[in-house]
């Protein structure tokens, strides 16, 4: 019971009531039954999980067909993007198109893909107007082939101007990187295979969570020694309270904490990507953070010309300039833009988003830093069309 309902089975003490005496009969004891469901429910409330209920969104699994878990990632994406109401809409989307893209079956991490795309198109309200490069590649074939037929018009709008090329072989027949490869690449930052591997599989996120702990977790997490000598030996601060705050904080399903003592006000919050932030204000000095870039933009603080127009962020994600860290970025200012040519990399959801120019026009300033976590609805470039 403590784990059952909602997006899970039905708990089991109900199946094996309902079944006895009946051919079906599990022959199971209660009693023992009963001891097993509290000791998980105190698993329940030690980890701070709600307790089950069964919804109308849940029931319509026998329309969608979309798996338990995989509502629970989607409920997750939403929320991060701000969009949780709509998730009757990705549900009713997830369907087409997985019809669209041959009927793949909706295990990891081909579920994740399809979810993804049916996330983005609803809420960008623009469908197939962005393609994750995951999705390219199943399309493509790097996946294997599709169960079905995939939608000749999705297949077309994939393969124009897409860098992927498809392929017909066996994908594993198309790695080219070895081990050692990426032991050149990430350097001394890897202490491990295990690092290694992550680097391989993520580079982005693993060189910068790499570098965090080669730094040590506290410079980039907590406020050091730089940050208390920062603040006159008059004020008060106890970093030890900063590190409560985030232990308490990360325990939580509160979003920020502030305590105030001897003129000193601490706060910590969570960040875009979950990440605790912590900054000290005092009476004589400007708030100090750390562990989060400032997601402010220079939009609207600088003026420009009516002719000039923006490239905003479809989605809540952290920017990226380059497809990897050591690659040149995709646009500079100045440069001039194709329709359909990619600006940047929004990972979101555990996934890459190519972001495309939907006009040409010139590059005339970018307005984010790389890595920097974005907003829906950000503007990340100014342009002027041609």
């Amino acid at each position: 019971v403590p784990l059952a309902f909602g997006n899970s089975q039905p708990a089991v003490e109900m199946m094996v009531a309902a079944l006895k005496d009946s051919v079906h009969d599990a022959g199971l004891d209660m009693d023992k039954l009963y001891k097993i469901a509290d000791y998980f429910e105190n698993v329940r409330e030690k980890r701070n999980f709600q307790r089950g209920v069964t919804s109308l969104v849940h029931m319509k699994v026998f329309s969608h067909q979309v798996p338990g878990g995989m509502i629970s990632n989607l409920y997750s994406q939403l929320e991060e993007q701000k969009a949780e109401d709509r998730l009757e809409e990705v549900l009713e989307e997830i369907p087409k198109v997985r019809a669209e893209v041959g009927y793949p079956p909706l295990v990891t991490p081909l579920s994740q893909i399809v979810g993804i795309q049916a996330v983005l198109n609803i809420l960008t309200g623009k469908r197939w107007g962005v393609i994750p490069d995951e999705m390219r590649k199943y399309i493509l074939g790097y996946y294997g082939k599709a169960p079905g037929k995939i939608d000749e018009e999705v297949e077309k709008k994939v393969k124009s101007g897409s860098k992927i090329k498809p392929i017909k072989t066996r994908p594993a027949a198309q790695l080219k990187e070895k081990l050692s490869d990426y032991k050149k690449e990430i350097k001394d930052l890897a202490k491990n295979d295990e690092d290694v591997l992550t680097y391989a599989l993520f580079p982005q996120q693993a060189r910068e969570y790499l570098q965090r702990h080669a730094e040590g977790v506290e410079e980039t997490t907590f406020l050091t020694s730089r940050e208390i000598a920062a603040v006159k030996e008059t004020e008060y601060m106890d970093v030890e309270q900063v590190k409560e705050l985030i232990k308490a904080l990360e325990k939580s399903k509160v979003d920020e904490l502030t305590v105030e003592e001897g003129g000193v006000k601490i706060r910590v919050r969570k960040g875009l990507n979950g990440q605790p932030v912590a900054s000290v204000e005092t009476p004589n000095s400007a708030t100090k953070e750390t562990g989060q870039a400032n997601v402010e933009t220079k939009a609207g603080t600088d003026t420009h010309p009516d002719s000039y127009k923006s490239i905003n962020a479809p989605m809540v994600g952290t920017f990226y300039r380059a497809s990897a860290p050591d690659a040149d970025p995709f646009v500079q200012e100045g440069q001039e833009l194709d329709v359909g040519q990619t600006v940047c990399i929004l990972e979101a959801m555990k996934l890459m988003n190519e972001i495309e120019a939907e006009e040409k026009g010139v590059i005339k300033e970018i307005l984010v830093e790389n890595g920097q976590p974005v907003e829906y609805g950000q503007p990340l470039f100014l342009y002027e069309p041609t």
